[in-house]
């Protein structure tokens, strides 16, 4: 599971938690039955408070992504399935959208644009694995 938290987006810390792990099960990297870090373990990776990382977990629980099992901890609903390709664009859309206007703005051409993905992909696209 990679997971990694941008001081510089507003959006607050539990929900950027929410969106990866959602993103990641919808994509079929976490599958049905993976196990979850436990939260200490997971707050002192991301350095985040516990009760951040409690917070994000209960939502993701009561919206049926996750299960808590005793004596096992949290792990990846057996109701999940990866999302078709049609259904993951809706968790990347807007970070695109914010992209392509920025670019655009800063007055990079359509190629420019796709040659900065291609030469930034491995640098952003989770290097930092949590095991």
């Amino acid at each position: 599971m990679r997971l990694s938290l941008d001081s510089q987006d507003p959006t607050p810390k539990f929900q950027q938690l929410i969106d990866q792990i959602q993103r990641q099960i919808a994509s079929g990297t976490l599958y049905p039955g993976a196990r979850l870090p436990s939260v200490r373990q997971l707050a002192k990776t991301l350095a985040m408070n516990p009760m951040t990382v409690s917070r994000s977990y209960q939502q993701l629980v009561e919206d049926g992504w996750l299960e808590r099992l005793p004596g096992v901890g949290m792990q990846v609903s057996d109701a999940m399935r990866p999302a078709e390709p049609e259904q993951r664009l809706q968790y990347v859309e807007a970070t695109l959208a914010q992209f392509i206007h920025a670019t655009s703005e800063a007055g990079y051409s359509k190629s420019e644009a796709m040659a900065l993905i291609m030469t930034h992909w491995e640098r952003y696209s989770g290097n930092q694995a949590l095991e």
